[in-house]
């Protein structure tokens, strides 16, 4: 074990993640791979799409086609932006290449970017003026320019190329309504359902017409033939319930609020639009109870926190009341409606010089909006970014469930975390079945892969960040086998090293540190040793840290504490932890893993610059190290730079971070 444990000085280390790892002498079939994705790209199983396209690019980088179809995986998952550039690469090696022009134009459309896909469509119709699927999609976008005549105009040369197209008449339907013609509007819809009578949307869209023009038990009976047909689809009991309310029958709409809520749990308007309707009943508790949704998945509306202020007022809990008010008014501190309602709370508290204090700001606000021509510009100067109101007034509301989005992990609710550390750690053998759970994320240096290749003792080591399964029972039995055989033949250093490594894993801290510690007296060299030493110690502090400050806790992440916190603990320095991974960097300047775990504590540290410095990195070093991406793109987005963020996390999605689609749907789409 000697010759892998001493220092290299300055060799350059290269990192193979196992996923995209093929032997130098094989040659790849890339009309396999592409035909591979292709099946997985029908079968909805857009993760292993993007990982065949992966492997046939690496075979054939001019490959267009793997492009295009990585392209529409990466749409399926919500990445648009990824799409974009998957598909400007395809017309980049095939100019003349209609249906990347088409389908770049539909993402630009999702991203909102309106002119450059309308650019787009133009493009794909000069190549292919005969396009009816081309002008399906330009009349979607002239829909949301508002340029509805445009669309009518659109929508109709799609029916004239090819009339039995269902969402051709089901669109042109939609504008003819925005342009007032709602008799054409529901012809239309009615060809539409002709054509498609299991479409569901149809039904849901010809009823939302029929609700706005007021033939509301016509509307029902087209909801009610919806759900008939799809009876788990929550947008369909959303827009009855709706018609419900405007029918004045609450307890209907509170029924079907709550089939939303049974397929589609964290729908925030949903809850919204359910406390409303509480509120008006005086069901003051049951509103709440809806509210605390709303925040629990938007902490930042400000509606929501003015509204609860509202009825713990109503319900004599000023407290409560001038709380809720304040929170609001830290979300939006130019919000004069609760400044002047949590006036009254105060007064309620005989709180008067607070009370003061909040009428008379709130009349310098009401004075700036009426001021200069009663432009109320002059107000709202300070948020010129829109972005920051969508992010203080946005409802979750996806409206999906299981079944209508099959292989779109987009949209599973999960803590936004970032990944953990890089070990070296003892790959224990597994079961086949229990393996392919581990095997894609492991990563090799060149002298890794060569001790693995080499060592006659069945010892393997990988490079990860997620936790080998080995029981206590296999790892005494292998550290029994390091006394008997390592220390027999005079390996001190690589016996200590290894009972270090095992220890590690078993979450043994300073058993563990021990043997790095010894490890590393016999030989200073051992990078590695180091490496894991740094690593082991950030968890034990961050562990002795949450245990202390947090009286109920047992977790090791910041992120998720329970119990009441002592302040009066401070968090670790990780002064330690810093100087062993500096001298690792210094003995193996190349080791990307060494940088990631670096950044990962001046994360934590609230050192972000320092942070995205170090994970980039280790991105240099290995530009397929996802985990870097993924947590580069984190620390972005909190520093408040989304498009690089965005881009990060297309990156580590591409290359198997499945959370990232799901940070992309929520900060990279609006």
């Amino acid at each position: 074990m000697k010759n892998i444990l001493h220092r290299n000085k300055r060799i350059i280390l290269i990192v193979i993640p196992l996923l995209l790892f093929f032997n130098a002498f094989t040659q790849i079939n890339y009309e396999h791979f592409i035909r591979k994705g292709q099946n997985e790209l029908q079968n909805e199983k857009y993760l292993d799409a993007i990982k065949s396209f992966n492997i046939a690019l690496s075979s054939k980088q001019e490959g267009f086609e793997a492009y295009f179809l990585r392209g529409i995986a990466k749409y399926s998952l919500g990445d648009y932006r990824g799409a974009v550039n998957d598909f400007t690469k395809t017309v980049g090696l095939h100019p003349l290449y209609a249906r990347a022009y088409q389908y770049r134009g539909i993402s630009y459309d999702r991203l909102l970017d309106y002119a450059h896909a309308v650019r787009d469509f133009n493009k794909a119709l000069e190549i292919d003026p005969f396009n009816p699927d081309i002008f399906l999609a330009r009349g979607d976008t002239k829909m949301h320019l508002r340029d509805f005549e445009g669309a009518v105009e659109d929508f109709s040369s799609s029916i004239n190329l090819k009339n039995n197209v269902a969402s051709a008449w089901l669109n042109r339907g939609i504008a003819k309504h925005f342009l007032n013609d709602n008799i054409g509007a529901l012809e239309d819809i009615n060809k539409s359902i002709h054509l498609d009578y299991f479409n569901v949307e149809a039904w849901v869209k010809r009823g939302m017409i029929k609700y706005e023009i007021d033939s509301l038990n016509s509307a029902l009976d087209d909801y009610n033939h919806a759900i008939k047909l799809d009876d788990e689809n929550p947008y369909v009991y959303f827009q009855r319930a709706l018609t419900y309310l405007k029918l004045n029958d609450t307890t209907n709409a509170i029924d079907n609020y709550n089939k939303v809520l049974e397929y589609d749990p964290n729908n925030a308007l949903t809850y919204y639009n359910l406390a409303i309707v509480y509120s008006s009943g005086k069901k003051f508790n049951e509103a709440i109870k809806a509210y605390n949704e709303v925040t629990r998945i938007n902490p930042y509306n400000v509606y929501t926190y003015y509204n609860l202020g509202n009825i713990y007022y109503l319900m004599e809990e000023f407290e409560n009341a001038e709380s809720n008010f304040s929170t609001a008014i830290e979300i939006f501190p130019d919000f004069a409606g609760a400044y002047i309602n949590r006036s009254a709370a105060r007064e309620a508290l005989n709180d008067k010089k607070g009370a003061l204090k909040d009428r008379n700001r709130a009349q310098d606000i009401i004075a700036a909006a009426n001021n200069d021509d009663d432009d109320p510009g002059v107000l709202y100067s300070r948020y010129a970014d829109s972005s920051y109101f969508n992010k203080i007034i946005e409802f979750e509301a996806d409206f999906v469930n299981g079944n209508m989005q099959k292989g779109r992990i987009q949209f599973n609710r999960i803590n936004i975390v970032p990944k953990s550390n890089f070990y070296l750690i003892y790959a224990f053998d597994l079961p086949d079945s229990i393996y392919m759970k581990y095997k894609q994320y492991e990563y090799y240096d060149e002298n890794i892969s060569a001790f693995n290749a080499d060592n006659k003792l069945g010892i393997r080591f990988v490079f990860t960040t997620r936790d080998w399964p080995v029981t206590q029972e296999t790892a005494l039995q292998e550290l029994q086998r390091i006394d008997s055989t390592i220390l027999i033949k005079g390996d001190t250093a690589g016996a200590y090293f290894l009972k270090g490594v095992i220890n590690s894993m078993l979450q043994n801290y300073s058993t563990a540190i021990n043997a790095y510690d010894v490890a590393l007296e016999i030989d200073p060299g051992i990078s590695y040793a180091l490496l894991n030493r740094g690593t082991i110690r950030y968890e034990m502090d961050e562990f002795i840290y949450s245990d202390s400050k947090y009286t109920n806790s047992i977790t090791i992440s910041r992120g998720a504490f329970s119990g009441k916190p002592n302040e009066a603990i401070k968090p670790p320095d990780h002064i330690e932890v810093l100087k062993d991974f500096d001298k690792v960097i210094a003995q193996n300047p190349g080791l990307p893993f060494v940088y990631y775990n670096r950044a990962n504590v001046k994360l934590t540290l609230k050192k972000f610059q320092r942070a995205i410095d170090d994970y980039s990195m280790a991105i240099k070093l290995q530009p397929t190290l996802a985990e870097a991406y993924y947590n580069r793109a984190l620390t972005l987005l909190y520093v408040d730079e989304p498009k690089l963020a965005c881009k990060d996390l297309s990156k580590a999605g591409e290359l198997g971070i499945t959370e990232a689609y799901n940070v992309i749907k929520r900060f990279c789409n609006k």
